[in-house]
């Protein structure tokens, strides 16, 4: 009997079944990166949605509420109607805007409101310069100006004498930097004299101890500069008049104050208490993004005697912090105080139920016709190929699309009627939508067992009869929440918009009658409010209002993603 066993070779290495082999000690170690690598990926996509979500609502929600300034606002008739008796609706819609309304009827209201709470508008104003005043005198060492102010008749009294002083020591600078010593020390012991004189002695005995060739130890204790500079600021309360006044709120082409008369004569004669806005210059001062301290800190178009006057009105609770309900309902503007995405609220709505209605029984028409009734050949193939491609063309070969159709019936003579109307945006969205809903519908139509449709034609009904009353029922989960997703996915969009004209349209008559001719209204869409609301002059509208709008279009799409969420979940079937 041969030995079973071969000389030389290597003999076996007993293993354990518990005891782990190299290679899959290195598959574990792939695994393991794998798992962290997809773990990594994953937190770093939710930080950067969570950045994105924190700047948007941090930006967004304290844009939603507004300062507003509480008026006793008073309809004048002496003001709507100069030459006495009744006042028509007429002659309300023929007064000026600016000398009407913005000098009339809010200045006059908000001048009276605040004498009313006690607030003296010149006293505070002069007192805030005054203030200023003495705070650059002390900053330079002279010190007791409040009394020196308070002695003079008037702010401008005082303002002439500490001009007087400036430039006493401007013309000692000036002669003791020239060659004639005798013309210097002329011209130091004059500075040092009206000092004197003024009641800063402390200041006058410095200046004369000053040898007279040297002029920077004169330029270096900064009176020149205090002097000019407290002398301006009690220059300032005489300039605050009934323009200033108005500037602080919002009364500039208040049409739509105008509006309201022209619609209800009888509040001729009468007041209310009503919310102005506050400039949006001042909101950035009493939202703390400006301080108000210094020149790169002050609200724009704005001094000390401004916000002297809003911090008298916030401590008499003539201020507050509202929400802004009319940013639902105003049309956009320009001016960020009274803008709003109303319009662009109710031409999204048009849009989308014209995107329902067009994509859904089109899309799903198409869907069961190629799925369930459409010949196998090369044709068909063709439109399934090219319907798959159309679900990835950019939007704005769409956008492309509708403004060649707009041209078109333009030339025809039909294209101005619709240009910029829900229903041309409707459809340009539709069209943009239709693959997305056909894609959707053709796999909800293939998740269907064929079990079923074998049941259904095995006991005689016909294939409609099988599609209509068993499969596509079946299929509604799906068939819905592609549809719902499409038209999230087409709320969002922008650029088809802007190539057909809805960003040019105010949509106030889509506004106002949402009932009556709403499609063929000149319409906004919430895109485009969002794209013009960015493009805004003023930061806080560009920074702020824009990302509400961008909340406010988040919100709708988390609703409907929701909604399509439940609709699956409430009606879906498994097999």
């Amino acid at each position: 009997m041969s030995d079973a066993n071969l000389s030389g070779a290597a003999p076996i290495r007993k293993s354990s079944l518990l005891e782990q082999s190299a290679l899959v000690r290195k598959r574990h170690r792939t695994g393991t990166i794998l798992r962290w690598l997809g773990f990594s990926a994953i937190t770093l996509v939710l930080i950067f949605l969570a950045i994105l979500l924190w700047s948007i609502v941090s930006r967004g929600v304290p844009a939603l509420f507004q300062y507003q300034a509480q008026i006793e606002l008073y309809y004048d008739p002496a003001v709507l109607n100069p030459d006495g008796g009744d006042v028509s609706a007429e002659e309300i819609g023929s007064i000026n805007l600016r000398t009407g309304f913005e000098r009339g009827i809010f200045t006059s209201s908000l001048r009276r409101t605040l004498e009313n709470a006690g607030i003296d508008i010149e006293g505070t104003v002069s007192r805030r310069w005054t203030a200023e005043a003495v705070g650059a005198l002390d900053a330079a060492g002279l010190t007791g100006a409040s009394a020196i102010i308070a002695a003079a008749q008037t702010p401008a009294d005082a303002a002439k004498q500490l001009g007087q002083a400036g430039s006493a020591v401007r013309a000692a600078v000036a002669a003791m930097d020239g060659d004639d010593t005798n013309a210097a020390i002329t011209a130091r012991d004059a500075a040092a004299q009206t000092l004197n004189d003024l009641g800063f002695a402390e200041a006058a005995d410095r200046v004369a101890s000053i040898a007279p060739d040297d002029s920077a130890t004169l330029a270096d204790t900064g009176y020149q500069i205090a002097f000019t500079d407290a002398a301006g600021a009690l220059r300032q309360p005489a300039q605050f008049d009934d323009a200033a006044l108005s500037s602080i709120i919002f009364a500039k082409n208040r049409r739509d104050v105008r509006d309201r008369l022209v619609a209800n004569p009888e509040l001729v004669g009468t007041t209310e208490n009503t919310g102005v806005p506050i400039s949006i210059s001042i909101t950035r001062y009493l939202s703390g993004e400006l301080s108000g301290v210094g020149t790169a800190q002050m609200p724009p178009g704005f001094d000390i005697g401004h916000l002297a006057l809003v911090d008298a009105m916030v401590e008499a609770e003539l201020i507050s912090n509202t929400f802004r309900w009319h940013f639902f309902t105003n049309p956009y503007s320009q001016s960020g105080e009274i803008t709003g995405i109303g319009p662009a609220l109710m031409g999204s709505a048009y849009m989308m139920l014209v995107v329902l209605v067009f994509s859904l029984v089109f899309g799903v028409a198409a869907s069961i016709y190629l799925e369930e009734f459409a010949p196998k050949n090369r044709f068909t193939n063709f439109i399934e190929i090219n319907i798959a491609n159309l679900a990835a063309v950019p939007s704005i070969v769409f956008g492309i699309l509708g403004a060649a159709i707009l041209f078109t019936l333009m030339d025809l003579g039909f294209g101005s009627s619709i240009r910029g109307t829900a229903l041309l945006g409707g459809l340009v969205l539709s069209l943009m939508t239709l693959p997305t809903i056909v894609i959707a519908t053709r796999a909800a139509l293939k998740a269907v067992p064929p079990s079923i449709a074998d049941a259904a034609l095995g006991v005689g009904a016909s294939k409609v009869q099988m599609v209509f009353h068993h499969k596509l029922p079946l299929a509604a989960p799906g068939i819905l929440t592609g549809t719902i997703i499409g038209i999230a996915q087409a709320l969002g969009e922008t650029a088809p918009l802007l190539l057909i004209g809805l960003s040019v349209s105010t949509g106030a008559a889509l506004l106002s009658s949402p009932f009556s001719g709403g499609l063929l209204e000149q319409a906004q869409s919430m895109p485009t409010v969002v794209y013009l609301l960015a493009q805004n002059q003023d930061a806080p509208v560009r920074e702020g209002l824009a990302q509400s709008a961008i909340l406010v279009m988040l919100v709708l799409l988390f609703a409907l993603n929701i909604l399509a969420i439940i609709l699956r979940r409430k009606f879906e079937r498994r097999w």
